[in-house]
């Protein structure tokens, strides 16, 4: 059964890669041809099982030739800010698995790619390597490592070791949000893909609906609940493709979605109750006769399947990593049928389920006293703060917003990791208003003039970073990661330097000082500093990573303090 999969598998990858291939390296007569020629359709399989391209741009993500460091395919997904590292392997056998030396190379080409080191790949391929570093460079991008193959879908120890070894690398402390995960795919998956979707998305599903029932009219429909982990498998099968007739893909590491994630792992039991659940269109259903008199628990296959409602619930459950937990989490699902409805009704469904405006934790803060009363103060300075999510957000010499005042607050609060979390996940400040880092910033001790005045020095921060950054290049490292990753913690230490007193006197007052504060000198004291300090204590460390643990970020901002107190600023 095995080999006559790989040999069904073996028609249909190259039915559907192969003729968007570059094979020009690989000649007629090499005896190797078909093997390599099946490795990088598999690579390209690999991309389309994990996103919604077609079959012509994963082609075009796979790396062809030597000199190509252990990577088959890459494909860098802007809509997400995901970029998706392929290793793959065409075993004929259906058994076995890539050696650990193999998964070693890969694992060194991923650490390359991340570090934007071109030494080791041919310079055919650094072109693909910029458009990979321009996610790499995203807050808040992830990177997807998948390796696949038509043999186990699980890897021998020593394998498992070298690629476990560059994510612990990749995530750093356990303190942080991670930024890197991995898939092992094998025979079975790649299998299972090809039979339940073909060429124009078509998907079928599996799926066992508890507590389910039945509406007719006008239109078929089924309500129920469905078990996290079958979710998963969903996912995992079928990617982004799941849910390519949604508004809205997986939008990755936000707030929302940090806390479906945290509910599955740690209350799964509450998990209906706090979600809104998913909606999923299908041409057909087909119910097994199984305990078919039974409302208790159906088992359906639905056809030409797609999410329309919950792709943020979907894809945040594949990537929570215990089974068992996921399969406790109950999630309200409804499935609409298409088969008898009318023409242009199925869209009709996606656009109405994606209508509702989400309510932010953001919103609830325009309602907070202590931003009215900021709200006030700054008015009678002349100044408009904008404390409601608008369209129509203006930033002037006389007019601000909230998140701009969170983000200047929490760099001038003197904590290194209320400028990380700023940086990392600003959303995270307004989850609740009654506790910290919210009322860290945002207290009865703090004043308007206080709020703007810290604005005035943010800007003239960034001002002075944008300058930098387009003098020094990214091969500069360190100097060039540090505008980049590490941002809000420079500017952290800039307003340690001027002191906080000075943000204290009324808005024109301060206007008139700002100058004196030499504002571009302090920010070049403490990037020279930060720059000595990751050089010294921190060598090789992915600052991409380093600047989302509050850990790391400290002892940098502490250290780099201390090197520049030798020369105190007075103000």
């Amino acid at each position: 059964m095995t080999q006559l999969r790989v040999k069904q598998l073996t028609k249909h990858l190259a039915d559907r890669y192969e003729p968007h291939l570059d094979l020009s390296d690989i000649k007629p007569s090499d005896p190797q041809r078909m093997d390599k020629v099946l490795s990088r359709c598999l690579a390209a399989h690999a991309i389309f099982m994990r996103t919604d391209c077609s079959p012509e741009e994963a082609a075009r993500s796979v790396w062809d030739g030597s000199d190509d460091n252990g990577i088959d395919a890459v494909f860098a997904d802007h809509s997400d800010d995901r970029l998706i590292i392929v290793q793959a392997k065409f075993i004929k056998a259906g058994t076995g698995e890539p050696d650990a030396d193999e998964v070693g190379t890969f694992a060194d080409g991923v650490r390359d790619i991340i570090e934007e080191n071109t030494e080791n790949f041919a310079a055919r391929l650094h072109s693909k390597l910029v458009d990979a570093a321009n996610v790499i460079l995203t807050p808040g991008c992830t990177i997807e490592i998948v390796l696949v193959s038509t043999g186990k879908s699980e890897l021998a120890r020593h394998a498992t070791v070298k690629l476990d070894r560059i994510l612990r690398d990749l995530n750093g402390a356990p303190d942080q949000e991670p930024l890197a995960a991995k898939q092992v795919l094998g025979l079975e998956e790649v299998y299972s893909s090809f039979l339940s979707s073909n060429i124009s998305g078509r998907i079928t599903v599996d799926a066992t609906i508890t507590d389910w029932a039945r509406i007719a009219h006008p239109y078929a429909a089924y309500f129920g609940v469905i078990d996290g982990y079958q979710l998963k498998t969903w996912w995992l099968g079928h990617g982004k493709r799941l849910v390519a007739k949604n508004i809205r893909h997986s939008l990755g590491d936000t707030d929302v979605n940090a806390g479906i994630a945290s509910t599955a792992t740690f209350e799964p039991e509450n998990f209906w109750y706090f979600n809104n659940g998913i909606t999923l269109v299908a041409d057909e259903a087909i119910r097994a006769p199984a305990a078919a008199a039974s409302r208790a628990a159906g088992n359906f296959q639905f056809k030409g399947a797609s999410i329309v409602n919950g792709a943020q619930t979907v894809s945040t459950l594949a990537g929570v990593p215990s089974d068992e937990e996921l399969g406790k989490v109950r999630v309200p699902i409804r499935v609409i049928l298409l088969k008898d409805a009318p023409l242009g009704f199925g869209t009709e469904v996606t656009r109405t389920n994606n209508l509702q405006n989400r309510v932010e934790g953001r919103d609830f803060a325009a309602q907070d006293p202590e931003q009215m009363r900021l709200q006030k103060e700054m008015s009678v300075e002349g100044v408009e703060y904008q404390i409601s999510r608008s369209e129509d957000v203006v930033k002037s010499p006389h007019a601000c917003e909230l998140l701009e005042a969170t983000t200047a607050l929490a760099c001038a609060s003197g904590d290194a990791a209320l400028a990380v979390q700023v940086k990392t996940g600003i959303g995270r400040f307004f989850n609740d208003l009654s506790r910290a880092p919210y009322k860290a910033v945002f207290n009865a001790t703090l004043s308007g003039a206080r709020t703007f005045n810290a604005i005035l020095v943010l800007r003239e921060i960034d001002k002075w970073i944008d300058k930098t950054r387009a003098t020094i290049g990214k091969r500069s490292g360190f100097p060039w990661g540090v505008l980049i990753h590490g941002n809000r913690v420079l500017a952290a230490g800039v307003f340690q330097r001027i002191g906080g007193t000075v943000l204290n006197q009324p808005i024109e007052d301060f206007r008139a000082v700002l100058p004196s504060l030499d504002v571009a000198i302090r920010c070049q004291e403490v990037h020279i500093a930060m720059v000595e300090i990751l050089e010294e204590d921190f060598p090789g460390k992915f600052l991409a990573i380093l600047f989302k643990s509050p850990v790391s970020s400290k002892q940098v901002f502490d250290q780099s303090l201390a090197k520049l107190a030798a020369t105190p600023v007075a103000v």
